[in-house]
């Protein structure tokens, strides 16, 4: 299939998941892809004769509608491949428990299909007359985490990410020695989550004025790295992972340090269930996996 990839190649100037996670992992499954950047795009000519002389099949975005992070997101054209029925169009939403009532429910009316990373928010799109919605749930390229044994895996717990005030505030209050790493590159945090033997996830989103819990990519990329995912819950991970048994979950800063110091004393355990974790994740979430289900939903709508 040729896909036209319609989507940012950094993230507020940093280099962005999608070169690892989509690009090359669609590139491995046979697909012909040719990628637009709607943060920086390097063509001489327009998006439209991009169409013109790719001749995709299906173009596969994930459009933001925030001109401060992608400026150069071609919402005209699309909508008009869309309307003409000509090439089959897609968007892969993000952030639908905070942004589905500012952004998704009109949005997805440019696309023929399009997905959201939480199954709650199926029934809402239906609610708005939109019925060509599926699951799109993240995941992480698993080819480039190194394969560390656990016995050598030396970082006790991290979380990696931004250390927004928070995230900060839980870890004084918590008392947990977690190591926060962020500000990394790409083949830095494949190695620091490789490195870890339990990874941290804080579910909220700091972006929704409400506060939410949502899906993270972030539960995908400690598990690929086989390390234990110990999560902020958010309702539906028990469809992701089997709690107690591949994962663990907190819902308070006290549940939290309670927790963490029962497994930082008990690393068979979390050797344990991280090996359970991996093994899960690497049936289910795996980048190729996720994506060849996806193309396939699309091919079908």
């Amino acid at each position: 299939m040729k896909i036209l990839l319609t989507l940012n190649k950094t993230y507020r100037g940093l280099p962005d998941t999608g070169y690892w996670y989509t690009y090359l992992p669609l590139k491995e499954l046979g697909h012909e892809v040719y990628w637009y950047d709607t943060v920086a795009p390097t063509e001489q000519y327009s998006y439209s004769k991009i169409i013109e002389h790719f001749k995709p099949d299906l173009i596969f975005c994930c459009m933001t509608g925030d001109k401060g992070i992608t400026p150069y997101e071609p919402w005209e054209e699309i909508a008009h491949e869309t309307e003409t029925g000509r090439t089959k169009t897609f968007n892969w939403f993000c952030d639908d428990t905070w942004r589905f009532d500012t952004f998704s429910r009109e949005a997805c009316h440019s696309f023929n299909v399009s997905s959201t990373p939480d199954p709650a928010y199926i029934e809402k799109y239906k609610s708005v007359g939109y019925n060509n919605i599926i699951v799109g749930m993240w995941h992480a390229n698993s080819e480039f985490y190194p394969h560390i044994k656990f016995k050598d895996k030396d970082i006790d717990i991290s979380f990696i990410g931004a250390p927004t005030p928070s995230r900060k505030m839980i870890f004084e209050a918590s008392g947990v020695p977690i190591q926060n790493i962020f500000g990394v590159s790409m083949g830095e945090l494949f190695l620091k989550h490789a490195q870890s033997k339990i990874g941290v996830n804080f579910s909220t989103n700091d972006n929704d004025p409400l506060h939410k819990t949502e899906v993270k990519q972030r539960i995908f990329e400690i598990t690929a790295g086989a390390g234990l995912l110990f999560t902020q819950y958010h309702e539906g991970i028990e469809r992701m992972f089997e709690i107690d048994k591949e994962i663990i979950i907190f819902k308070t800063i006290d549940e939290l340090s309670q927790k963490a110091k029962i497994l930082l004393d008990n690393p068979k355990y979390v050797q344990q269930l991280a090996t359970a974790g991996h093994k899960r994740f690497m049936a289910e979430h795996d980048s190729k996996i996720r994506l060849a289900a996806l193309i396939e939903q699309i091919g079908e709508l």
